[in-house]
This record gives C-alpha cells, structure tokens and sequence, in this order.
C-alpha cells in the first residue's frame, strides 16, 4: 500500500485535517484504545447522540418562546 499522504492542494485544509488527526490519535492514546475506536466513539456515537440532544433543546426552546408570546 502507498503510504503517500493525499492532499487536497489547500494548505490551510491540509494542516487542519493533520492536526485533526494529531488530536485523533493523542485522544486514542490518552484512553487507551485505537485511533479506529476513538473514532467511532466520537463520530458515531457522540456527535450524533449531542445533535438529537441540541435539536431537541431547540425545539424545546422555540416552543417555550410560543408559548411565552401567546400569554402577553
């Protein structure tokens, strides 16, 4: 396998993601699993689970203020 890194000719891009990953793994180390695992964790099971929470808040949030205009 080639282990050439893939750029997207973007330096800013480029670093953000390499700093991404740098986080990535320092994260993987500081738990004690893999980069695979921590990655999973937080893609695909923490970000999805804090949207479902926000969105909820949201709506939550929009209905209160209905509710507070309907009473003046």
């Amino acid at each position: 396998m080639n282990n050439v890194p893939i750029r997207s000719g973007n330096e800013f891009i480029d670093a953000l993601f390499d700093l991404c990953v740098q986080i990535l793994l320092w994260l993987a180390n500081l738990c004690g699993v893999s980069y695979n695992t921590i990655n999973i964790w937080i893609f695909c099971i923490i970000w999805p689970i804090l949207t479902v929470v926000l969105l909820w808040i949201v709506v939550r949030q929009h209905l209160l203020i209905r509710m507070l205009k309907r009473k003046k």
